[in-house]
């Protein structure tokens, strides 16, 4: 199994001290890190572990201008698509690589890897590269380029929900912080702090960067080959389709294929 799947914040540390201060090393521990960094890149090893959790809070709340300490336990929902860890499996360029437990989390965008479900095992990150993709519960997850809705280039996970022809569905799931509210009056209502999820979907078409869907229907349109356009207008005002569905975006997206 290739060393490019786990990466221990421990061993990054310990290695790159040592590295600083000169120490004698046994050559097999750096050759064992150097071995996971061939065609990789130097991002192997960057990602946090699940257990920055708090750290991570902490940053994203000050960005929003958030000051108070919140732990978990005073935040309703979780940072989870699953709270669960189930057995999926870690593709490198598509081959499979090794069968992993996993979860999504969707507040950090990665998932977290372990060798089995005991509480004490270590929970590591998977590393973010478009080489590497993970599978669990017939869901593919890759990492990939995508254009938002304000048509920026951004990088993230994207699950793969219907392919046909020349187009893919690809869905994007996310867990966003709300922050709560206490009544001020008794009155008012108060709201806790809370995880939501919002999804998002894009579509590719023959294999291009992925683009956001949550815009015009004009605008959707023009996401499809020129040629398709005109019947793919007919297509949606004959079926009424809803666009703001998985559904709807999965039918369009089917009868696409059939052009």
């Amino acid at each position: 199994m290739r060393v490019i799947l786990l990466a221990s914040a421990v061993l990054l540390c310990f290695s790159n001290s040592l590295a600083q201060q000169g120490a004698n090393v046994q050559p097999g521990v750096i050759n064992s890190y150097q071995k996971g960094l061939q065609g990789i890149g130097p991002d192997f090893g960057n990602n946090p572990a699940s257990e920055n959790f708090y750290s991570q809070m902490r940053d994203k709340l000050a960005n929003m201008g958030i000051e108070q300490k919140i732990e978990l336990s005073d935040i309703e929902g979780s940072i989870y698509l699953e709270d669960e860890f189930v057995l999926g499996t870690i593709f490198f360029n598509n081959d499979e690589e090794s069968k992993m437990y996993m979860r999504y989390n969707a507040f950090n965008d990665e998932f977290e890897i372990k060798k089995s479900k005991l509480e004490n095992e270590v929970t590591l990150a998977l590393l973010k590269n478009s080489e590497i993709s993970c599978a669990m519960k017939n869901d593919k997850f890759t990492y990939a380029a995508f254009l938002d809705d304000r048509d920026v280039k951004s990088y993230g996970y994207l699950k793969m929900v219907y392919s046909t022809g020349d187009y893919k569905l690809f869905e994007r799931n996310k867990k966003l912080f709300k922050e709560g509210k206490k009544a001020k009056t008794s009155h008012a209502v108060s709201f806790p702090h809370r995880f939501v999820d919002e999804i998002d979907y894009y579509i590719s078409i023959e294999n291009g960067t992925p683009v956001n869907v949550g815009r015009s229907k004009k605008e959707l349109v023009d996401l499809f080959r020129t040629e398709h356009q005109k019947e793919i207008k007919q297509f949606l005002k004959k079926k009424n389709v809803d666009l703001k569905s998985k559904s709807g975006l999965v039918n369009l997206v089917a009868f696409s294929g059939t052009l």
